[in-house]
């Protein structure tokens, strides 16, 4: 029996029933012509769940929101042309982040190319430096070969984005007209329409990440055994409960102290990890600083820290540091450190087993540390508050204390992720967070928390920036099209203050002008554009009001802050000398 097909459209459905047989269960589609088989298919497929979002980098973020927050590959499909080239910030941040994302871009036939046809580039390898996976389909051949290298491609892709080498991948589909299902182009037997159906996934994907080699640990151990002075800093990354735990009961028993950036959550849990020192980027900036602490061994784990004092410090102290992870990758700026290819958490594990001493006491310099980190948060709460006057810091703090339990929390690049990170404090709730510390760009913030927030049953907030804001704002589209309840806290303080950090400021004429960039923009206007509610908070009552009336709203919202930036620089300067003081004195009395 001979069946009737559109070769485009049964050539595309074989390979979205092979991606949603591996496990793939949403999409993002943005509209075009030479895409109509691959978004023909998926609004045919009951299994994968289809985004339509006109905005290709608008797109390409809110798919990475929601692999961040499911933790599995999301589809991106795009037509020919420049609009595959619009998802590349988004493909850099989940390649840098190693976040899961199967990019599908449609195509003309490759021997268009170079010849002046419309919409055509060469998209062979467009994402080069920043996949883990390419692959060209060529032009749909209905033989059983064929069928057979498009679902071993279709499993591939999942397979290498999903587990193998986590992030995004590329599969380029070229298709002739004509492109709509009922335009039938072939009749096929019925054994290749037999052949076309998905197959299982046959790897494993509980197995666990290759275990530390003997040798690797015993380096380590070695260390551990000579001396009890050593540091663990984490940076950002999506850390297991078991790696939590793990690194609590290794801390305890070798008396560590923890530097763990904020990004990452582990300063806003219920239980507090006892080692936790987080006020650590205020005694990296006194030079003093290593004449107390002088760590012999670093072990990291995550991306590398926000804070740039670190790299200054090892330059003094010159430790031996460990980078471990389960892909080997480098998180060092200085490249001294040793990359440790191996499980983080049956590193740790196998790391305390293997090292045969008793559990120690806070060891002097510990206590030291932690003396100086609770001094140091008296600080703070004096310099912050903004019961008088409002400023970022204080802002920010006062946010993260009123936000519900399991509350999501993405927080924006530039000023707000430094603020978190040299400013917050151990909360003693749980808070998710997450952030695009991958490339750090101001790019695509807001459309990745609304792909969080549109996957989440907890409530899920943006701290963003008014910059980062303006370069996002089509991703209130989105927020308005599907209904999805992101609460965003605007910062507005008119500009790029992050350079008012930076010795360019100095030189005021060229500051203002080519650096500081303020808008001037009505956020007012332009999110009610698109039919989002909007209020300007005015005073700490008013946050605090906003912030608990949001935990029942089942729709999105703005909530703008203005902020003066140079007050609030002038505070951190203020902070910084102060606890800069507190250290030079205890210093002056501290014996070893």
């Amino acid at each position: 029996m001979l069946i009737k097909i559109n070769r485009n459209y049964f050539w595309a459905n074989i390979f979205f029933d092979q991606l949603a047989e591996c496990g793939v269960k949403y999409a993002c589609i943005s509209p075009g012509s030479r895409s109509t088989p691959l978004t023909y298919a998926l609004s045919q497929n009951k299994k994968i769940k289809s985004y339509v979002i006109v905005d290709e980098r608008t797109s390409g973020f809110f798919a990475l929101g929601i692999a961040k927050q499911t933790n599995s590959p999301v589809v991106i499909i795009t037509t020919s042309g420049t609009a595959a080239a619009e998802l590349y910030p988004a493909v850099i941040e989940a390649y840098q982040n190693r976040v899961p994302l199967i990019i599908c871009t449609a195509d003309r036939p490759s021997s268009l190319r170079n010849s002046g046809a419309n919409q055509t580039i060469n998209q062979d390898h467009l994402y080069n430096n920043h996949t883990r996976f390419f692959y060209d389909t060529g032009l749909p051949k209905l033989d059983l070969k064929k069928i057979r290298h498009l679902k071993e491609a279709a499993k591939n892709a999942f397979d290498i984005s999903n587990e193998q080498n986590i992030g995004p991948v590329h599969i380029n589909i070229p298709f002739e007209k004509p492109l709509e299902p009922n335009s039938f182009t072939d009749e096929i037997q019925e054994k290749i329409l037999l052949e076309s159906l998905p197959e299982e996934l046959a790897t494993d994907h509980k197995v666990a990440a290759k275990n530390t080699e003997q040798s690797e640990i015993k380096l380590v151990a070695d260390l551990l055994r000579k001396s009890g002075e050593g540091l663990i800093t984490i940076g950002p990354g999506n850390f297991t409960d078991s790696f939590k735990s793990n690194l609590e009961n290794f801390s305890l028993k070798f008396s560590l102290p923890v530097f763990s950036d904020a990004s990452n959550g582990l300063r806003f849990k219920t239980k507090p990890f006892s080692n936790l020192i987080t006020n650590y980027d205020a005694l990296l900036r006194s030079k003093s600083f290593s004449k107390i602490f002088f760590p012999k061994f670093v072990l990291h784990f995550g991306r590398t820290l926000t804070s740039p004092k670190l790299d200054d410090f090892y330059s003094i102290v010159r430790p031996k540091g460990f980078i471990i992870n389960r892909f080997a990758d480098i998180h060092d700026p200085t490249r001294k450190f040793k990359v440790l290819k191996a499980n983080e958490e049956l590193f740790l594990e196998n790391l305390f087993n293997s090292v045969d001493v008793k559990q120690k006491d806070f060891s002097p310099l510990l206590k030291s540390l932690k003396f100086l980190d609770y001094e140091i948060e008296k600080i703070k709460s004096e310099i912050f508050s903004i019961s008088k006057r409002i400023n970022e810091i204080g802002l920010l703090l006062n946010i993260i204390e009123s936000i519900p339990p399991n509350s999501n929390l993405m927080i924006g690049n530039s000023v707000p992720i430094r603020d978190l990170d040299f400013f917050s404090s151990i909360v003693r709730k749980n808070i998710n967070v997450f952030q695009n510390r991958g490339a750090s760009g101001i790019d695509g913030i807001t459309s990745t928390a609304l792909g969080i927030c549109s996957q989440s049953k907890n409530l899920t907030y943006l701290v963003t920036g008014d910059l980062s804001f303006y370069y996002d704002i089509n991703s209130l589209l989105i927020a308005k099209q599907y209904n999805i309840p992101l609460i965003t806290l605007l910062i507005n303080n008119n500009g790029g203050a992050i350079f008012k950090f930076l010795p360019i400021a100095e030189y005021k004429n060229v500051f203002d002008k080519y650096f500081l960039t303020s808008t001037n923009l009505s956020f007012k206007k332009l999110t009610e554009a698109f039919d989002i509610d909007y209020k300007e908070l005015k005073s700490q009552s008013d946050i605090l009001n906003h912030i608990k009336v949001s935990s029942v709203r089942k729709k999105p919202a703005v909530f703008e802050i203005k902020t003066n930036a140079d007050y609030s620089l002038s505070l951190r300067k203020k902070y910084w000398k102060k606890s800069n003081k507190l250290v030079e004195n205890f210093l002056r009395n501290y014996e070893t």
